[in-house]
């Protein structure tokens, strides 16, 4: 197959079936490599899936009695399990390996097959999702398979990085469990924290802070307002005319003070009449006049007719031969170096057996398990918020050597700490006011020894700032750079400030779950955990591109191209495709047969693989994440004393990354270092 992307020459052998396998090589397909499936002969059982159309095209399928001779040709293997791994190694000791098993490889359910429901229902997604009453509810996107399927595209494209650069050939494992913990990044455990409920919201489905969460207008239809920020909060007050609720004594420290009990029922009944006065889009356009990030929450339908997905070009269609025409989301990412290969329909069962037996392909050569993929890497972090800084977070995860760059003001998030510590982990701290010339000249000595640089500001900021492409790369020519605005190519909204519930609203996520009654805000920050994996995974290819063809580029992601990479079995369409899954008023599941049930205050995830006991601690405290040293201990987190995090989520990658940087902290040796 030719390929247009990265990895042109590279053979990857895929022996897995359902999501998250098979999306990790789609991933490395849509980037030119050779994505050879091997498949039993009736077929990878989610086959009869839409999914499977989006997850397996630009890949070749076989059906072989003795697969170890195609093996001995890889350079990459992706396998279901520990014990595939070990057989794949003893064929091919030069190759990159990729287990994911669905629950890991240590724990109560090592190597055991699993489905993505119990996966939710093991790792706190059910738990933690809020809601009206106490119980679990199913979110009905496959949040740990999509989250795994990205995680192990990440994983091979660092492992192949590794082997490049380093000469090992290490074997990584990226399991379900993992996906989760991804799609969890922010999540965290305090003593100093009281235990409580997670899931049951005095909002409901609408989430916990006020000024945070979807509105009613006149005309019944909804708007997700995101004050995330004083000066948000004080601009909605202002476009509502409600300026004085400012000084109101009963409403301190806005917008995260508000979601403690006495405060959220004094303003939630204001803030509620007051939207319910006018139309959605009377709201929308005074609430944008005011620069109050907003938007409407429309269906899936709605948003593949707008402008925004238009601008995108968020969905591409082929002819499919038993199908039709078929559409499907595109890659969610865009390198300026390696355009994505053409899309191809997915192969029929054993399409290509005969075509791939008479080829001879020599594989790369690599020995032993090596150190982190990264190691010798640096980059900078000019980013703020979550899904920026995530990017570098996952970087440092890797062995990159990070430097967190912020305003003396600070990153406006490290009020969230811990969950900023969750969002920075592994990196060096410093303060720079790159209004000041000495400031920003001592940004460019450290961008003369960087590979990346990350920044997620608002357009025309950079420029401001001394820090566009051009200026930056006049210091280094070869810099990857990454370019993430919330909006994409959509120019028309270049201004408009975009946050990870504007996009579930925008691009249909909170409709569905809500089915035919209200909008449910998720409580996982879908964009903010996918768009950081997806621009990890540009970064290493960028960087690997760099290392095999001496050529640099800028890794460009959004938000909004993620709105469909976290959906892209949902959007794929085809005639007579059967109805995704939507959900309802505090969902349990679809059926009896799948859904979530009480017995003797216990809650339990019921499907045809089994009964799986709710867990209600969280990722970080789940025995079977403990279990797979999926968890990390800070002692000394920033401002928050002992704290349990998600940590290193690629076993065989490096160790657990370290707690975020007090503002400022590496100032002196940063300073020393760079003179």
């Amino acid at each position: 197959m030719t390929g247009f992307g990265a990895y042109k020459g590279i053979r990857v052998i895929e022996l897995t079936e359902g999501i998250a396998g098979p999306y990790a090589a789609r991933f490395l397909a849509d980037q030119g490599a050779d994505v050879i499936k091997i498949e039993p002969a009736d077929g990878d059982s989610y086959r009869d899936e839409p999914g499977f159309q989006v997850f397996n095209r630009n890949k070749r399928s076989v059906v072989l009695d003795d697969d170890s001779q195609l093996l001995k040709t890889a350079d990459l293997v992706i396998v279901g399990s520990r014990d595939e791994a070990d057989r794949v190694r003893s064929l091919t000791p030069g190759a990159v390996i990729v287990s994911m098993p669905t629950w890991g490889s240590a724990g109560a359910m090592a190597e055991r097959s699993g489905s993505w429901q119990q996966v939710a229902a093991a790792t706190g997604i059910g738990w933690n999702q809020v809601s009206w009453t106490e119980g679990p509810v199913h979110v009905v996107l496959p949040l740990a398979a999509y989250g795994a399927g990205m995680l192990g595209a990440l994983a091979a494209a660092s492992g192949l990085y590794a082997r490049e650069a380093h000469g090992s050939a290490p074997t990584y494992e990226v399991s379900e469990l993992a996906g989760s913990g991804v799609m969890q990044i922010g999540d965290f455990w305090s003593p100093e924290i009281p235990e409580e409920r997670d899931g049951a919201s005095p909002l409901g489905p609408a989430g916990r802070a006020p000024a945070y969460r979807p509105f009613k207008a006149a005309d019944d239809k909804w708007l997700f307002v995101a004050c995330g920020t004083y000066r948000f909060y004080c601009s909605m007050l202002e476009a509502i005319d409600r300026l004085d609720l400012l000084e109101d004594p009963r409403l301190p420290n806005p917008p995260w003070g508000l979601i403690e009990p006495d405060p959220l029922a004094h303003i939630t009944p204001i803030l509620e009449e007051v939207f319910e006065r006018r139309d959605r889009s009377q709201w929308i356009k005074t609430l944008r006049a005011h620069d109050v990030p907003c938007q409407p929450i429309q269906t899936r339908e709605e948003f593949l007719a707008s402008d925004l997905a238009a601008r995108n070009k968020l969905i591409e269609s082929i002819r499919h031969p038993e199908l039709g025409e078929l559409s499907m989301p595109i890659q969610p990412l865009h390198l300026d170096a390696c355009p994505a290969a053409p899309m191809v329909a997915a192969p029929s069962i054993g399409q290509h057996t005969d075509e791939v037996l008479k080829e001879r392909h020599k594989p790369g050569s690599g020995a032993g398990q090596g150190g982190p993929p990264l190691a010798g890497t640096v980059a900078i972090d000019l980013a703020s918020f979550i899904a920026g800084p995530v990017i570098t977070r996952h970087l440092a995860m890797l062995g990159a050597d990070v430097v967190k760059v912020e305003p003396p003001d600070a990153d406006p998030f490290r009020s969230f700490s811990p969950m900023f510590n969750g969002w920075n982990q592994g990196k060096k701290g410093i303060t720079l006011d790159l209004k000041d010339s000495s400031d920003r000249e001592f940004l460019y000595k450290m961008v003369s020894s960087a590979d990346v640089v990350v920044e997620n500001f608002r357009p025309g900021v950079a420029e401001r700032l001394g820090c566009s492409a051009e200026e930056l790369r006049k210091v280094r020519d070869d810099l990857v750079l990454v370019k993430s605005p919330g909006y994409g190519s959509d120019e028309s909204r270049a201004h408009q400030p975009a946050f990870d519930p504007l996009l579930q609203a925008l691009g249909g996520m909170m409709a569905t779950q809500g089915g035919d009654g209200e909008p449910v805000f998720l409580t996982v920050p879908v964009h903010d955990a996918a768009t950081p994996v997806i621009a990890a995974f540009g970064v290493v290819t960028a960087l690997y591109h760099r290392l095999t063809k001496g050529k640099t580029q800028t890794v460009h992601t959004s938000l909004v191209q993620t709105t469909t990479a976290a959906q892209a079995a949902e959007f794929v369409d085809y005639v007579n495709r059967p109805i995704p899954e939507s959900g309802g008023f505090d969902y349990k599941g679809p059926d009896v047969n799948h859904q979530y049930v009480q017995e003797n205050d216990q809650w339990f995830w019921i499907d045809d693989q089994g009964r799986t006991p709710v867990e209600t601690k969280g990722f970080v405290g789940s025995p079977l994440a403990i279990a797979n040293d999926l968890v990390c201990e800070h002692p000394d987190s920033p401002g928050w004393g002992p704290l349990r995090q998600v940590g290193q989520l690629i076993k065989g990658a490096g160790p657990h990354p370290s707690r975020a940087p007090h503002l400022n902290e590496h100032e002196l040796e940063l300073k020393r270092h760079f003179g």
